[in-house]
């Protein structure tokens, strides 16, 4: 089984781009785990925070200080790259942001809907 999940990132010239990466869920890895039939293998990580971005929201020219996993909890957003394309997220779905590239930010981010937008986030360097 898998899962799939949205990855944000540097082009290397300049600008930003939309990725895609499918992860392996394998069966439960030991006693203690064997009540969740199917998991990821376990990465490392930093550490984690919550935040909200209110309804409405919008704002251009972000970039990742760190790489990070960010899982929608609640609400709707949408991702703009520099190039323009756009990916819209709902609950439950994972974005790994890759673009650390400070000097060229390159994202746009919009809550869209009349919710805010809870994100968890996981730095994961």
């Amino acid at each position: 089984m898998t899962m799939r999940i949205t990855t944000f990132s540097n082009d290397g010239k300049g600008g930003t781009r939309f990725g895609h990466e499918t992860l392996d869920l394998h069966a439960g890895l030991s006693d203690f785990l064997a009540n969740s039939p199917m998991m990821s293998s376990a990465q490392t990580c930093k550490r984690y925070f919550f935040t909200e971005l209110p309804a409405g929201y919008s704002s251009s020219k972000d970039f990742s200080s760190r790489r990070q996993l960010c899982v929608l909890l609640s609400g709707e957003l949408e991702l703009i790259s520099s190039a323009g394309d756009v990916e819209t997220f709902a609950v439950g779905d994972v974005i790994r942001l890759d673009d650390t590239d400070y000097e060229t930010p390159g994202r746009a981010i919009r809550v869209t809907g009349e919710n805010p937008a809870r994100i968890l986030a996981v730095q994961i360097d």
